[in-house]
């Protein structure tokens, strides 16, 4: 016979069952949100990674990883966040295994963050197989949709040219006087949204263009622009170059050697070129930026008795610098992988000279704001306006019989590509990730039919945005590496679509 309880006997059962809970609430993982930035992904090996991490105050972090499979293998790295670092570190992952899926969760002050990651690391050095990565550059509106058509390809890594936000305008023109301005480009970057959410997953690294770096196509010591303006029915341009202190380039390698994940830099007086390997492949990342000592109007010449501008660039000016070459041209030769990606911020193909005689003969043009000289001046900053540098690259690959080079580019806002028969090696310019528009081949193409100055397809022989489309879509490069065989170079758009695509043979 059952007996009605007593309200003694169920308060008891009650505060029971409150303990039990209580107990079990205890011995759950203390979960928090301390984490303000990250975690990002870079300096992927096939044995390590990088770790980029900012906290909300000062603290003691640890990165805990382990394979996707395997939930017991743990590897856990210690690191602290301090004030003098905005509240920043970079841990280093070591001893995993390669071509592995890594599962990253992090502590802050002993308690996991609801943030979580993870990356996969790369194919041991010399394996060959059927690998992807994505790239682009130039990211300065609210469309994000590349960042979710990235993810659809399975790479192993974004490799971005630059432009990754611009902080000379969206921060200042002299945001790198100060390390607050430094601190605060790298919370945007960091806080691009659909990107910060596509980092978790996917590394990355990263070499800075021009509106990344001091200011417009700026070297080591001066910015450029081209100043145009009709008086009187007569065009006039000028080329000022506005020096800046020397503070601001050392502030900004600085910058990115701390803040970013970053693979070993060789000789960051000199700038923030690197060099990393990934299966059978080679990556030779170069800086256009910190190196070059001259202002961009250098290469042209005035000629006041026909009021006229000329390109007329001399051996004296370069634009990657005899140190920077010196070590391309030792690493590049003493490389053994099948492939060899060199990755620059702005094109090397130097059939881009067209254009530039082009907007020499059609300087006096002016069409609401758009000036005939913008033409020669805008690609005059491209290794296309280094005739002497680039050649002595070129020859320097010809006589030591280096094979097997593929160039990514960014900076132009648009995307195309050439096997090589123009550009002097195979290469894709994939620039326009997230950007106003993405119509510059379009209407480079219509100026060099309309006034017969050139044929596109003598510059860029395999289409691309605006190109082998009406549409003119921010879009992606995606390069897909098939063991000795080829590689295969794609434009894909926002809505990943491909756009055009072709591949590169391998050369015995």
């Amino acid at each position: 016979m059952n007996r009605p309880q007593t309200a003694d006997r169920r308060r008891q059962k009650m505060h029971y069952a409150f303990l039990c809970l209580l107990l079990a609430v205890y011995s759950l993982p203390v979960v928090a949100q301390n984490i303000t930035h990250g975690p990002v992904m870079g300096a992927v090996t096939s044995s390590s990674c990088k770790v980029y991490l900012r906290t909300v105050s000062p603290a003691q972090v640890s990165v805990t990883c382990h394979p996707y499979a395997v939930s017991n293998n743990f590897h856990i790295r210690f690191g602290e966040t301090t004030t003098q670092s905005d509240n920043s570190v970079v841990i280093q992952l070591t001893d995993l295994n390669p071509d592995t899926k890594y599962i990253l969760k992090v502590e802050v002050n002993g308690k996991y963050d609801t943030t979580k990651g993870s990356f996969k690391t790369f194919p041991a050095e010399g394996v060959k197989g059927d690998f992807s990565f994505v790239t682009g550059s130039c990211q300065e509106t609210e469309n994000m949709k590349v960042f979710e058509a990235m993810p659809k390809n399975d790479p192993y890594f974004l490799m971005h040219t630059g432009d990754f936000t611009y902080p000379d305008y969206m921060i200042a023109r002299n945001y790198a006087a100060t390390q607050e301005g430094i601190d605060s480009s790298y919370r945007r970057r960091y806080n691009e949204k659909v990107m910060k959410q596509m980092l978790y997953n996917v590394p990355i690294d990263y070499i800075y263009d021009d509106d990344d770096y001091v200011g417009a196509s700026a070297g080591r010591y001066c910015t450029n622009d081209l100043v145009s303006k009709r008086e009187h029915g007569k065009i006039t341009y000028t080329m000022p170059a506005d020096t800046f202190p020397p503070l601001w380039r050392s502030n900004v390698i600085k910058g990115y050697a701390d803040y970013f994940p970053h693979y070993d830099l060789p000789d960051t007086s000199e700038g923030i070129f690197h060099s990393f390997k990934f299966g059978n492949s080679e990556f030779f990342v170069i800086d256009r930026n910190s190196c070059k000592d001259h202002p961009d109007g250098d290469v042209f010449k005035y000629n006041a008795k026909r009021h006229r501008w000329y390109f007329a660039p001399d051996s004296s000016i370069a634009l990657f610098g005899k140190k920077q070459m010196d070590w391309l041209k030792t690493a590049i030769k003493n490389s053994d992988a099948d492939w060899k990606f060199i990755v620059s911020g702005v094109p090397l193909n130097g059939a881009c000279e067209k254009l530039i005689q082009a907007g020499v003969k059609i300087q006096k043009l002016h069409y609401k704001e758009w000036y005939g000289f913008h033409l020669a001046s805008g690609f005059g900053h491209y290794w296309a306006g280094f005739p002497y540098e680039r050649n002595d690259f070129l020859n320097f690959v010809k006589q030591n019989n280096i094979k097997n080079i593929v160039v990514i580019s960014g900076d132009t806002h648009h995307c195309v590509m050439d096997d090589g028969t123009n550009a002097g090696f195979p290469e894709m310019n994939a620039s326009g990730l997230s950007v106003s528009t993405t119509e510059l081949a379009k209407y480079i193409k219509l100026i060099g039919n309309g006034f017969g100055l050139y044929r596109f397809k003598r510059i860029w022989n395999q289409g691309g945005i605006g190109i082998t489309t009406k549409e003119c879509k921010n879009g992606f490069g995606k390069v897909r590496i098939v063991g000795s065989d080829y590689v295969e170079l794609s434009i894909v758009d926002e809505d990943n679509k491909t756009i055009s695509s072709f591949k590169v043979p391998f050369q015995k």
